[in-house]
């Protein structure tokens, strides 16, 4: 069996492990969800990271 850092998917390309953002379980970020507690990264990449794609004047 191969180790975490051998694994490649089926079109030959390597998993990107992340950590979730809700419950830090590490999965591969080409999935949409976390298995572990569900988060979907959607909603996330949509807000702008953390959300800095919120476009409001602060001054």
């Amino acid at each position: 069996m191969a180790s975490n850092d051998d694994r490649q998917l089926a079109d030959d390309t390597h998993p990107q492990l992340v950590n979730c953002q809700k419950c830090s379980a590490e999965f591969d970020w080409q999935e949409e969800q976390c298995p572990e507690c569900g988060w979907d990264k959607s909603e996330w990449i949509e807000n702008g990271r953390y959300g800095l794609g919120d476009q409001r004047d602060w001054s």
